[in-house]
């Protein structure tokens, strides 16, 4: 597992992002099971709150936003703290595509 420092780098995350399995669900710029990240940075681009509403759905889960197909958790058994989510919340929208 990667232990992240207070600025992560994009590299960091997304080696992140595939040690704790995120890819085996979601992609950058195309849908598997889940959305694409770069369509998650789109759909909250506009939200002051969108960094803390998708760590929220990274350590605790989620249903609904994208489908009936739950997002599991990831704060049980140590997976990831609250500090790496917010990371990777983070990393996730900075993914927007542009223009």
């Amino acid at each position: 597992m990667v232990r992240v420092a207070a600025a992560a780098s994009a590299s960091d995350m997304q080696q992140l992002a595939q040690s704790e399995g995120c890819f085996s669900c979601h992609a950058i710029d195309h849908k598997k099971v889940g959305p694409a990240y770069s369509a998650i940075a789109q759909r909250y681009a506009n939200n002051p709150h969108a960094a803390a509403i998708l760590q929220d759905a990274i350590l605790n889960g989620h249903q609904g936003t994208w489908g009936v197909i739950p997002m599991p958790a990831y704060a049980p058994d140590g997976y990831l703290n609250p500090h790496q989510a917010l990371d990777l919340a983070k990393w996730i929208l900075s993914l927007k595509p542009t223009p």
